[in-house]
């Protein structure tokens, strides 16, 4: 019996916190929203090798859009383009389908690459 309590608890806990994620208009893996260019200019600039930042972009040749992914791999930024494909369960884009990557060196370059994608109204998120 304490185990199904245990469980249920659990359970409630995790279903409150992906309800807070959404209010918050993050994922519950701690995705949050970036809303001003001057913050998503220092989120670039100071990427650590566990974080990430997300754009959505208009690019040609990919039908729905494409995701543009900005993350540090050990001392290289990696920009990468994935296809924004829609997933009919999830109900929402997910990136799959054709992708690329690119690798800088310097966080300047990376950043002329990256800037290219970005659009108003900005949409950008940082994990």
């Amino acid at each position: 019996m304490m185990e199904n309590r245990n469980a249920q608890s659990k359970r409630h806990s995790r279903e409150a916190n992906l309800v807070t994620a959404k209010e918050e208009n993050r994922s519950s893996y701690g995705e949050r929203k970036i809303t001003q260019m001057k913050e998503l200019k220092l989120l670039f600039w100071g990427l650590d090798l566990d974080e990430g930042i997300r754009l959505v972009a208009e690019i040609p040749g990919y039908e729905n859009g494409a995701f543009v992914f900005a993350t540090r791999c050990n001392d290289k930024i990696c920009v990468s383009i994935k296809e924004r494909v829609f997933d009919k369960d999830l109900n929402d884009y997910v990136p799959g389908g054709r992708e690329q990557w690119k690798y800088f060196e310097k966080a300047d370059a990376a950043w002329l690459f990256f800037s290219k994608f970005l659009k108003q109204p900005l949409e950008a998120y940082y994990y």
